[in-house]
């Protein structure tokens, strides 16, 4: 897709979610119906939010995109249709602070680059903050409620290898991307076979040879925008095998 076009599909996008907002507002409808677009890995950004009492701050976590935005802004509506939109910095650690209500705020995102191509990358319902929420506020369902509550999500026991044979791996997210890297340890030079599992919501799995070389990685692209869980097991020369790693990653923001 040349630039002409794609600024084309991004402009039409823009004015599809302009229209729904209006419609959203004059109907009362909470939350805000907002389709996500993820940018693609070259520009992805990482905007993290956080919610204390009725505080709630956006941050900027850097991204391969970081050099390249023009503009990005957060937005936060409140149950009762009540909006307010500030832009954040994109230096990592630049915040944007807001005063919500603590009964269920919707914080959106939209980020603009330099070719004028925009995505709406953030939407998300903050739970309600108990002592704080009105019984005049309707209570707000977290969108990833019901993927957290999937038994695929559900960690399996944990084994512990021996000090002279220890593993060490890390697991990153980049907006949908998750990286997984082999940091090193006293078993590297006896690993037979170190293999990673992306565990989905709806009990698919996908599974990646992860190289012993310190430093070597693999990715996977999530299946939602809530969370996916990622498990490492890892087999010696000697025979013996351990499931050494399992953990539930959350997407598109850090909580």
């Amino acid at each position: 897709m040349d630039r002409t076009r794609a600024l084309l599909v991004s402009l039409v996008l823009l004015s599809l979610t302009v229209i729904g907002l209006g419609t959203a507002a004059e109907t009362g409808t909470f939350p805000v119906p907002v389709e996500t677009i993820q940018p693609p890995a070259n520009l992805s950004i990482g905007v993290q939010v956080d919610q204390m009492g009725s505080s709630i701050t956006a941050t900027f976590r850097g991204g391969f995109g970081q050099n390249l935005l023009k503009s990005l802004q957060i937005t936060v509506t409140s149950p009762d249709g009540k909006t307010e939109s500030k832009n954040l910095g994109w230096e990592t650690g630049d915040t944007v602070t807001f005063t919500g209500t603590g009964c269920g705020d919707q914080v959106t995102g939209n980020a603009v680059y330099m070719d004028g191509v925009e995505y709406p990358f953030l939407n998300e319902v903050l739970p309600s903050v108990s002592g704080i929420c009105s019984t005049d506020y309707k209570v707000v369902v977290d969108p990833c409620e019901e993927i957290a509550a999937s038994p695929a999500l559900k960690p399996d026991p944990i084994e512990e290898i021996p000090a002279n044979k220890s593993v060490a791996i890390q697991a990153n997210v980049d907006i949908r991307t998750i990286t997984v890297e082999y940091r090193g340890g006293f078993g590297q030079n006896i690993i037979k076979s170190l293999k990673v599992t992306r565990y989905a919501p709806d009990g698919t799995t996908e599974t990646k040879d992860l190289g012993t070389s310190t430093g070597s990685t693999v990715t996977f692209v999530a299946s939602n925008n809530c969370m996916e869980r990622i498990g490492a097991d890892v087999a010696f020369m000697d025979g013996t095998q351990y499931h050494f790693f399992d953990q539930v990653l959350h997407i598109s923001r850090t909580y």
